[in-house]
Formats: structure tokens, C-alpha cells, sequence
């Protein structure tokens, strides 16, 4: 069976922290791990309370709080086969993670990347300028490299 680790960087997301923990399968996942950004509401507190393990990162920035979820987890005595990454903000649904790692498990594959460009997309789920600059990246990325995303999501640092 895989082992999995969930991290979800989060920064004031205190109304929504909780439903996002409920949704995720227990059967599933070994541990959730809430970076919490920097919040000034109490996103660590309905974290902790939802039952994940609070890491606090001070250094605004999503991509500071994914290092941090990552350090936590390098340090593991027992490493997980899979990571996930959430956001706090209910964009991300936990009770779709078995359709989204079931690539990772069955078909043995590296990566997938949930994607909000297929399907219905919720009325302002994405700016304009998301939309333009994942359609951008996308297709520079089948150009130059001959792969096929169809979004990006949250990549940086």
C-alpha cells in the first residue's frame, strides 16, 4: 500500500480549513501537514483542531510554505511514496485524491497535476490572466518539451 502525505499551504484560511480537512479520505493518507503562512486569522488553530499537524512558516509566500511542508517531511523516518499538494481554500477537493494518485499507483507515473482548465470551471475560479498564462505555458511546454498539461496550478516560489 502507498504511503501518502498530504501538505496544504495556507494563509488566512481559517472559514474554509476545516471543510478542506474533512473531505480528505483518512483511509488513504498517512498525514496531513498545514503550513500555516503567516496567517493572521485562525487558519493553524482550525488546522490543528480538524486533526493536521500545524507547521508555522513566517516568510509570506506559497512557495516558502511548500518548502517548509517538504523539509517537515524529508526529515520522516519513514518517507511517503506520494506527496499531495491542497490548497486550504476549498478549490481542491480531498475526496477526489484516490481518482488524482491512482495514475501515480497504477499506471506509474511521476506526476499529475489536477487540472482547472478541464471540465466546468467555477464562475471566477481563475483570472484572466491565469487563463492566458497557463494557456501560454501549456503550450510552450508542448512545444519545446512534447509534453501535454493543461494547467499549471500553483508553481513557485
Amino acid at each position: 500500500m502507498e504511503v501518502i502525505d498530504v501538505i496544504i499551504p495556507a494563509f488566512n484560511e481559517g472559514g474554509s480549513i476545516k471543510k478542506v480537512l474533512n473531505d480528505i479520505p483518512k483511509n488513504v493518507v498517512r498525514e496531513v501537514v498545514v503550513v500555516n503562512n503567516n496567517s493572521t486569522d485562525n487558519t493553524g488553530e482550525n488546522a490543528k483542531s480538524g486533526g493536521a499537524t500545524v507547521l508555522d512558516e513566517p516568510r509570506q509566500g506559497y512557495g516558502w510554505a511548500c518548502l517548509k511542508g517538504m523539509d517537515y517531511i524529508s526529515k520522516k523516518a519513514e518517507k511517503p511514496s506520494i506527496i499531495v499538494f491542497m490548497d486550504g481554500d476549498y478549490s481542491d477537493h480531498g475526496e477526489e485524491m484516490e481518482s488524482l494518485v491512482s495514475p501515480i499507483i497504477s499506471d506509474n507515473n511521476d506526476l499529475v497535476i489536477g487540472s482547472r482548465a478541464l471540465g466546468i470551471k467555477e464562475k471566477g475560479s481563475m483570472t484572466p490572466q491565469q487563463v492566458f498564462g497557463n494557456w501560454l505555458s501549456t503550450k510552450l511546454m508542448k512545444l519545446f518539451y512534447n509534453v501535454n498539461f493543461t494547467d499549471l496550478g500553483h508553481i513557485g516560489l
